[in-house]
């Protein structure tokens, strides 16, 4: 299931980043440009890990037989007179997110031009080692560019009504549970409900205590797959 990694898990991997990436350039800060790149590159590969992180599928031995699929999900989406007005959030949000990852690439220049030296100067007039001056200054650096970005992309949001979508291909109902696009996996038993839409033909799964994320599963038959899943042990989600 799609969700936002935890404060603190966020906080760590930020924490870990500025170590790790300030470190490197200290040592070679001929290369930093390139090392902040890589690493930025890296740490957002990361976070998307972290967001679309789902249960691990069981093997076919322990699912058994399917008690419904969906083969042709997308194609039964694409049909929705309704999905572009809920997608324009979702794309709203990535275009923001696209502008506030450029920013990050013009704030390195804009504080080494300006006060990157400055506080470099100071950090040596107390600190006697070269290295450990250097580090100290990207570790300010690093922490500089990601306060603005944090606190530029918290703004935004408050403002922006948002919900993170995933619609897959096809799924596969067990009794264990529902495997998606045949890698992915909504465990019975877990705290996800779901809501279904007859209408537009389908059903949403979501945590209830992060609504901000869903996975929404199209399906000619919704009132047969509703009742299959009342039958495995999912919830539907109380109003």
């Amino acid at each position: 299931m799609m969700q936002q990694p935890k404060r603190h898990v966020t906080v760590l991997m930020n924490a870990i980043s500025i170590i790790v990436i300030s470190l490197l350039s200290a040592i070679v800060p001929q290369w930093s440009w390139l090392i902040f790149l890589a690493f930025y590159l890296v740490f957002f590969y990361l976070v998307y890990r972290f967001t679309v992180k789902t249960s691990k599928t069981p093997p076919p031995s322990e699912l058994g037989s399917p008690l419904f699929k969906e083969p042709n999900a997308i194609k039964i989406a694409v049909s929705d007179p309704g999905l572009n007005k809920d997608l324009s959030s979702q794309f709203k949000v990535l275009f923001i997110t696209l502008l506030i990852s450029m920013l990050a690439i013009l704030l390195y220049p804009l504080y080494i031009g300006l006060i990157g030296g400055v506080v470099y100067a100071s950090i040596e007039s107390v600190v006697a080692n070269q290295i450990l001056a250097r580090f100290s200054n990207y570790v300010i650096m690093y922490t500089f560019i990601i306060v603005v970005l944090y606190s530029i992309r918290w703004f935004i949001m408050r403002r922006v009504e948002y919900t993170n979508l995933l619609i897959p291909h096809n799924y596969v109902l067990y009794r264990k549970g529902i495997v998606i696009n045949g890698r992915s996996f909504i465990p019975v038993g877990s705290s996800i409900c779901f809501t279904v839409n007859k209408q537009r033909r389908f059903i949403e799964f979501y945590d209830p205590t992060n609504k901000s994320s869903k996975i929404r599963l199209y399906t000619e038959t919704p009132s047969t797959f509703y009742e299959k899943l009342l039958e495995v042990g999912f919830n539907e989600c109380k109003a």
